[in-house]
């Protein structure tokens, strides 16, 4: 074991001549200033060094197992050593960059205690990483304690699109879900919110669903306890038959299946609507209270579908908003409801940026749970580190 020292400017400045130096295999000893500068002590293996130059000429790298058996040459026993060796050498690995990113944010809340601020409070909020540091990019060079306290809120509110809801227009609005999204709810509101502004005429419900029990006693009861048309089709096939009974209506509202892994069915319907019915809008339900890779994954569903709008439901039920909030502003879908309650039609309004990153933010600070230290190392450090 061999122990070095470098001295830099800055604590990126040293980590940065030993990466270059050494790169992964080094181990950080210690650190303290000197003067003007920082001195960081780093210990290195270098028989480990040459092993990992003699694994290499022989094909095996760490995570490789099959290369050993491909090029030959090496008894089992040595394969054997050389893979436990592999292991080390990641487990090494994984050690430096913990160590690194721990270093790299800790230096970087001397140096920008600001920012470094802002990226916890976005933390907080739940967002993802790439969301947080996006935002962090958009800040002005000069930040000030002020500009520190919302500036950061309302560059990602900027993120979050908006629009009118889709039954503004006469047309067709298709919603599109996931299982549990709160669809027939939806429906029910948007239903019953057209009745007291537009009156029951012209207004016809459709459902299509050839699974789900007591769909079509759902779809009747709504129908009659609003006074409306209302109609259950088994399939897409079935609604283009049954298509001229409603090709009058100024708004046809029609509750789809949930979107499953499989998005081939669902395409294929969606095709078939647009194809029977006019002015056709399809709004995504987004659930609050869900995790923001469940959502990414339910966006990525619905994307051959080409959704125009989305409405975020079981607003009242989340935590945080930070996952809806990621999704929206990594998509750009434009958000057009919000669904906060189970009443019909109270629980339900338009959608407004500044809103929804002022209530995560309420969420936040009513949360017990706090990001730490480690947390924001490993989740930022690696990031400002290799930017450095």
């Amino acid at each position: 074991m061999k122990t070095r020292q470098y001295l830099g400017t800055d604590m990126r400045d040293a980590l940065r001549q030993i990466r270059q130096d050494l790169g992964v295999d080094a181990v950080i000893l210690a650190t303290r200033r000197l003067g003007q500068g920082v001195e960081v002590s780093v210990a290195v293996d270098a028989d480990l060094l040459q092993t990992q130059g003699a694994t290499a000429g022989i094909g095996v790298t760490p995570g490789n197992t099959a290369a050993a058996s491909i090029t030959g040459g090496a008894p089992p026993g040595a394969v054997a050593e050389q893979l436990a060796m592999s292991e080390q050498l990641r487990t090494l690995r994984q050690l430096l960059e913990r160590q690194l990113a721990a270093l790299a944010w800790n230096d970087y809340t001397r140096r920008e205690p600001l920012r470094s601020q802002t990226l916890a409070e976005l933390t907080e909020l739940g967002l993802a990483r790439d969301i947080a540091l996006s935002v962090l990019a958009e800040l002005p060079a000069e930040l000030n304690a002020e500009q520190a306290q919302h500036l950061h809120l309302g560059l990602l509110a900027r993120r979050i699109a908006v629009c009118e809801s889709p039954t503004s227009v006469p047309g067709t609005v298709t919603l599109l879900g996931a299982a549990g999204s709160g669809k027939t709810t939806m429906l029910a509101k948007l239903a019953l919110r057209w009745l007291l502004e537009q009156g029951a005429e012209g207004l016809v419900i459709v459902t299509i669903d050839d699974e789900h029990i007591g769909a079509a006693d759902q779809a009747r009861s709504l129908g009659r306890l609003l006074g409306v048309p209302s109609y259950r089709f088994a399939s897409g096939a079935e609604l283009v038959a049954e298509a001229g009974r409603f090709a009058d209506a100024q708004l046809v509202l029609i509750d789809t299946p949930a979107l499953v892994a499989d998005t081939a069915p669902a395409q294929e319907l969606v095709a078939l609507i647009n194809g029977a019915c006019r002015g056709v809008q399809s709004m995504l339900l987004l659930p609050a209270s869900a995790q923001g890779s469940v959502l990414d994954e339910l966006l990525r569903r619905s994307l051959p579908l080409e959704p125009s709008s989305c409405a975020v439901t079981r607003y009242d039920e989340a935590m945080s908003l930070g996952g809806v909030l990621s999704t929206l502003a990594r998509s750009g879908l434009p958000v057009a409801l919000i669904s906060d309650g189970p009443r019909i039609p109270e629980d339900l309004r338009p959608a407004r940026a500044h809103q929804l990153v002022a209530r995560a933010a309420e969420l936040a600070r009513l949360s017990v749970s706090q990001p730490d230290i480690e947390l924001l190392a490993q989740r930022y450090g690696g990031q400002i580190n290799a930017a450095a």
